[in-house]
């Protein structure tokens, strides 16, 4: 089966399909035939449902002439709907003419749902992931864009398993981190999977084929400019095409006229449309297993252009810093190892930001070696530890390490322990959390507590 992306626009094909030129001959036609004298005797009250069995009766002409004037009184969300159920029933008819190829696995969207602890409205970022059909179980691919201010996504799969996205939520203005006045704009078309016959296994340590299929726009006048296929999610890596570590995104939505792509941009064949915001309630997959997280770096947890540069004021505006103590002070050699490995894990999996520690008066701090920014500080001598942001940027930290790793091109420069660790700090570090010392026993794997006073009482730890 050809692995290119067939010459056609869906939602050309959707308006072609239901607003023909011929239609408006059908104008009388209709006038004629919803004549409510000749739909129903005078004397009867003509309910909703019976007005609604009357139109079945038109012809087909008629029909795409009422539904054109009906369209035309509707809201911009319920014309979306309109379109995404006229995209259905393209696909139950295809799918009655088309017989399409099997897979072993298909493409999913799962919202980010911190969210909504932030106050917003839209996910910040979509995960991707592979489900395999039999026996079930989903593999965690990667993820689109990090939008700061939120977005919203829908799509549908087409005969081939292709994740096609809807127009008009799938643009997206990119602006350079490092370079102010570059702008591009993107148009994500869709994401073709791996091949039919691909499947995978719990501790499966491949990188299966998947495409992302998009459009370049010109930033002023959105007319196409390029069209690009790049291997995802290798292109959200550093260095990537869409590097997250440049690129800061926002969703723009165009104007009716310029949301479509032209022809030839999507697939021909497509299927019912998957709502993304329909996807598990869950925030992460708490079972997918570790291989699951093996092949991307998300644009959200790595791109600190994007993640942490809006931060830095909240940082400067701290008022008071968090102290806790080791409940063990035997426990101080664990903290110091375990301040080392993160630095080594930076280096390896984000050295565009990497770690380092810095030691002085007896203290050692980490902090971010780009953004000289402090992450945390232990003292030796009092057994103490220093966190040096709030508590949720704190973990925005660690979430972002601990995924870089995860995700790393080369996991066999980590050992077996160490991937389960970042998986492990990956999904607590994701999850709502408002006690500082369960955080630390998540980090460091030891007990903590609030006062020195409380160090050898190991139940007043976590």
């Amino acid at each position: 089966m050809s692995r290119e992306v067939p010459e056609a626009d869906v939602d050309e094909r959707l308006i072609e399909a239901t607003i023909k030129p011929e239609v408006d001959a059908n104008q009388e036609l209709l006038q004629t035939e919803l004549d409510p004298e000749d739909l129903v005797p005078e004397r009867d009250r003509v309910s909703e449902s019976d007005l609604l069995k009357s139109t079945t009766q038109l012809s087909p002409k008629a029909k795409i002439t009422l539904i054109q004037k009906l369209i035309s009184q509707l809201e911009p969300d319920s014309v979306q709907a309109v379109v995404e159920f006229g995209l259905k029933e393209i696909a139950h008819h295809h799918r009655r003419h088309v017989s399409s190829v099997e897979h072993n696995t298909r493409l999913l969207l799962k919202k980010d749902y911190s969210y909504q602890a932030r106050g917003l409205s839209e996910p910040t970022q979509y995960f991707v992931y592979l489900r395999r059909r039999k026996p079930k179980l989903d593999r965690y691919i990667g993820a689109l864009f990090h939008v700061p201010q939120g977005c919203a996504l829908s799509y549908f799969l087409d005969t081939e398993e292709r994740l096609i996205f809807n127009p008009p939520h799938n643009v997206f203005e990119l602006h350079d981190s490092n370079q102010p006045n570059h702008t591009q704009v993107v148009r994500l078309i869709c994401l073709e999977p791996p091949p039919p016959d691909y499947t995978f296994d719990k501790q499966q340590n491949d990188v299966p084929e998947i495409k992302l299929h998009l459009e370049y726009l010109h930033p002023q006048t959105y007319q196409l400019l390029s069209k690009q296929t790049y291997p995802f999610p290798r292109c959200m890596y550093e260095g990537g095409e869409l590097d997250r570590y440049r690129w800061e995104v926002k969703a723009i939505e165009l104007s009716p006229e310029l949301s479509v792509s032209p022809r030839n941009a999507l697939p021909t064949s497509v299927a019912e449309p998957l709502l993304a915001v329909d996807a598990s309630p869950a925030q992460f997959d708490l079972d997918a297993p570790l291989i699951d997280r093996s092949e991307a770096i998300s644009p959200q947890f790595s791109n600190e252009a994007i993640s942490i540069e809006p931060q830095r004021q909240v940082l400067e505006l701290q008022p008071k810093l968090l102290t806790y103590y080791l409940s063990q002070q035997n426990d101080a050699d664990a903290i110091l190892k375990r301040m080392r490995l993160w630095v080594t894990w930076s280096e390896k999996a984000m050295p565009q930001s990497r770690w380092e520690i810095v030691q002085e008066n007896g203290s050692y701090t980490l902090m971010n070696a780009r953004f000289k920014r402090r992450i945390l500080r232990f003292s030796p001598a009092s057994n103490s530890i220093v966190l040096e942001n709030s508590l949720p940027v704190l973990m925005k930290w660690f979430q972002d390490l601990s995924l870089a790793v995860s995700q790393s091109q080369s996991r066999r420069q980590y050992s077996a322990t160490q991937l389960k660790l970042a998986h492990s700090l990956f999904i607590e570090m994701s999850l709502p959390q408002t006690d500082p010392a369960i955080v630390l026993k998540k980090l460091f794997g030891v007990k903590f507590a609030n006062s020195p006073t409380s160090q050898s009482n190991s139940s007043q730890g976590v």
